[in-house]
């Protein structure tokens, strides 16, 4: 399940990643049965085991069940069946609830969520790919056409979001590996989902899946009894480029420890607090994420715009408390939680981290600040609020303002429309995520405690999110606030930043300021942004961590 969307590249990068949620494809002629069982692990920690069975009859169906476990989460049943090279049906369950069906008829698709009307949508796809159902992947193999070679394109189908999105699959190899003193022989083949996502995937000769790997999303999935495998083959995979440290950070001006953010409750966190060297008490910043499962560093690809803060300002004398998100940490088990809310997803973490650092000696209890990136500047006012005077100021970087629904609409159709072009796709997709959006908007206090999810979140985060407009809660907060924002960010935009200013201009304790070459990441690029921007290894400039330090000096 998808926390929230504005890190929307994020989330499209790790389209394997949604918790809703392989392969078996050899030719099905006389098969009787396949077992097997993939563990996904994300940063080297397990997230997920899907045990599976794939059974094939002599009129061409085939039908896979499988026990999918997320970490902390409880166990879900999926069943699919196909023939003939195309989808028939979906069900996903915990228990005796059906959390989603779908039906094909064709050209159509009849989507059933409990407590709520059926959907008919049309459909091309030709088989069903749901997020970390790695077992359905025997599908895409099915339909890759060996003989040819070369990049092959289908349609699958999404049932969480009912919609199709396209994927690419390409053999780019038949690498040979040792392990434990054994030659394997492998196919290896590079995935292209929704026309960002990329995967790699390693099989056997029967074209019986072993591993994929995405290094932008740090994700690993092994089938079980192929572990030594993954080691020699991922040795030669390719990396994502390694991060570099910004020029500014001075390493011998600061030291880093270990600590751990709500120590003792079910919801441990680690953290690292980067001190200055010296043995006065320092200013600190506690550092909230954005959307998405993310890391302390708020890891994208080579980028981590959370150390270079951390580094940059402990280089000028200011700690910084940075730690990783719940949704990284307990996956299932936050997913599995009854209304769930941005309380439990991000604000209680929140203040967890400013009261490990009021009991920090090396800390200065009056100097303690809390810097929001775009979900966690969203919500700054409501974290200031529940924080009482514990905290000494507020940094907002490119808080979100606008209804998030809207916001995802917002940000696909701008994605979309760059190459001047909007496929019959891609207007299919945003016609069905302004449904979604509309749906949201529909939501009654009684849909509280209800599976359903719209654009990837439940109907309990939306409406705890009804009605709030971040800037007009701002108003309420007595402490000195500065408020920055990209000007080239597209996923929280100028608009956003226009509302802060609107709302807060007669305060005379809030400083703005705009930076016209940054993005959503705080990072240098010219031209419109897109999502390919934060592939490329950057830092954040030194001039915005110098604006931080003044700012902070001030108060």
């Amino acid at each position: 399940m998808k926390m929230a969307m504005l890190h929307r590249e994020k989330w499209k990068n790790q389209l394997w990643l949604a918790l809703a949620g392989c392969i078996i494809c050899i030719n099905f002629v006389g098969a009787q049965a396949q077992t097997g069982t993939y563990t996904t692990y994300v940063s080297d920690k397990t997230i997920l085991v899907d045990e599976y069975q794939l059974t094939s009859a002599a009129d061409g169906a085939i039908k896979a069940e499988a026990a999918v476990t997320p970490t902390g989460g409880p166990k879900q049943k999926a069943i699919t069946t196909s023939a003939h090279h195309r989808p028939v049906s979906f069900e996903i369950s915990i228990g005796d609830n059906v959390l989603i069906s779908a039906k094909f008829n064709g050209t159509t698709v009849s989507l059933h969520t409990p407590n709520q009307p059926d959907r008919e949508l049309q459909t091309k796809a030709t088989m069903i790919l749901e997020n970390l159902l790695w077992h359905q992947f025997v599908f895409l193999l099915d339909q890759y056409d060996e003989t040819k070679g070369g990049q092959q394109s289908f349609i699958a189908f999404l049932p969480t979001q009912g919609i199709d999105y396209p994927i690419t699959m390409e053999r780019v190899g038949t690498p040979d590996y040792q392990a434990k003193g054994q030659t394997i022989k492998t196919r290896r083949y590079h995935l292209v989902a929704n026309n960002t996502t990329t995967l790699e995937m390693w099989t056997n000769e029967a074209r019986v899946p072993l591993l994929f790997y995405s290094a932008a999303s740090k994700l690993k999935v092994v089938r079980a009894g192929a572990e030594s495998l993954a080691d020699s083959a991922l040795s030669d995979a390719s990396k994502a480029a390694a991060y570099q440290p910004p020029a500014y950070a001075v390493p011998s001006s600061f030291h880093e420890k270990n600590v751990t953010i709500g120590a003792g409750t079910e919801w441990e966190l680690p953290a690292t607090l980067t001190l200055p060297v010296g043995t006065e008490r320092f200013p600190v910043v506690v550092l909230v994420h954005g959307s998405g499962p993310n890391d302390r560093d708020e890891t994208l690809g080579s980028n981590k715009p959370f150390q270079d803060l951390a580094w940059g300002l402990a280089s000028q004398g200011i700690a910084v408390l940075r730690y990783d998100k719940r949704s990284q940490v307990y996956p299932g088990k936050l997913s599995a939680l009854a209304n769930l809310t941005v309380k439990d997803e991000t604000i209680d973490d929140a203040l967890a981290a400013v009261a490990v650092l009021r009991q920090t000696p090396e800390i200065d209890p009056k100097k303690i600040f809390v810097l929001g990136h775009s979900l966690g500047g969203m919500l700054v006012p409501r974290i200031g609020l529940a924080t009482q005077d514990s905290v000494a100021g507020f940094i907002i970087f490119a808080g979100a303002t606008r209804p998030l629904e809207d916001e995802w609409v917002r940000q696909y159709e701008y994605l979309y429309n760059l190459d001047g072009q909007l496929t019959p796709q891609e207007k299919a997709e945003i016609d069905e995520y302004k449904k979604q959006a509309a749906r949201v908007k529909q939501l009654t206090p009684a849909d509280a405690g209800s599976r359903e999810l719209l654009l990837y979140i439940p109907s309990s985060y939306w409406l705890d999110l009804r009605g709030y407009f971040p800037p007009e809660v701002a108003l309420k907060l007595k402490q000195p606030l500065l408020i920055l924002q990209g000007e080239r960010d597209y996923q929280v935009t100028m608009d956003a930043f226009r509302d802060w200013q609107r709302s807060l201009a007669s305060r005379t304790n809030v400083d703005f300021k705009s930076y016209a070459k940054l993005d959503h990441l705080f990072l240098e690029g010219s031209g419109p942004a897109s999502g390919a921007d934060y592939v490329r290894p950057r830092n954040i400039p030194k001039y915005v961590i110098d604006d931080i330090v003044t700012w902070i000096r001030k108060h």
